[in-house]
């Protein structure tokens, strides 16, 4: 079964207009959380109909396309997101967060990263990408190395990987627990079947997380990368980072298992 690969990446988006009553909300509007889970959402229904094709192939997916909209909804999945990110922030570092993600240059990163988000979304946009990495590696372009460093500060592939293996895990276990009878996918355990697919989630992870952050940061100067790399590796960068992982992570798993247990149902009445 094809991986469903969840990347959780850490945008730096632009400030919003009004003050929420938390601040750990006026963290998440100042990085404009609703347009990325608007992204976020086209993408996991993307991906969950061409996981549907595999799985259901021939079959008319246009309920199922609805079903992935709904559970998929930023007004369904952020209120549970808001509250797991309020509890894992520490209050002692968000007033430095918030003074630079209001700053010009957090700013500018934020269309940059949601620019370069969608952007990866069309084909063969990744590839193209990777290629450019690939001959600025060997012409020894000091921003290669700026990538690879932005990725190691914040412990990137890592978290992702980690973070799709617990989504995939819930996956599968929405999935069986949906489809209410014994054998369903095999007699494998949840956890065999996810370490399975460690070796193609991080190959993945690696090449996408490559291609964003090069596409995101190219109009960066080295001074500007320079700053936003040593923000990420600051006690306020690093809180911001492990709460961001520590809600999705959560959050996604959630979803994830409903989104597993929503398709064993389509399955099963598609068999009646």
């Amino acid at each position: 079964m094809r991986a469903i690969i969840l990347c959780l990446l850490i945008l730096v988006p632009a400030a919003a207009a009004a003050q929420p009553a938390r601040i750990s909300d006026a963290v998440l509007d100042a990085m404009k959380i609703e347009a990325i889970f608007e992204v976020m959402q086209e993408e996991a229904v993307a991906s969950g109909l061409e996981l549907g094709d595999s799985m259901m192939p021939g079959r008319d997916l246009s309920g199922w396309q609805l079903t992935l909209t709904r559970l998929n909804a930023p007004g369904r999945v952020l209120p549970g997101f808001r509250d797991r990110f309020a509890e894992a922030l520490p209050e002692a570092q968000a007033d430095a967060i918030l003074d630079y993600l209001e700053a010009p240059l957090g700013r500018r990163i934020v269309e940059l990263e949601l620019s370069a988000r969608v952007a990866l979304n069309a084909p063969d946009i990744e590839e193209a990408v990777l290629d450019r990495l690939a001959q600025m590696r060997r012409s020894g372009d000091p921003r290669a190395d700026a990538v690879a460093r932005f990725i190691a500060v914040n412990d990137l592939v890592e978290a992702n990987v980690l973070g799709a293996l617990s989504a995939n895990a819930a996956f599968l276990t929405g999935l069986r627990e949906g489809a209410d009878r014994p054998g369903f996918l095999g007699q494998g355990s949840v956890l065999d079947d996810v370490w399975a697919q460690e070796p193609e989630i991080r190959a993945a992870t690696q090449d996408w997380l490559e291609a964003f952050v090069t596409l995101a940061y190219r109009p960066l100067t080295d001074a500007e990368m320079a700053r936003h790399i040593a923000f990420s590796e600051s006690v306020p960068g690093q809180a911001l980072n492990m709460a961001l992982f520590d809600a999705f992570d959560v959050v996604f798993a959630e979803l994830s298992r409903d989104t597993g247990a929503a398709l064993a149902r389509l399955m099963n009445s598609e068999e009646l």
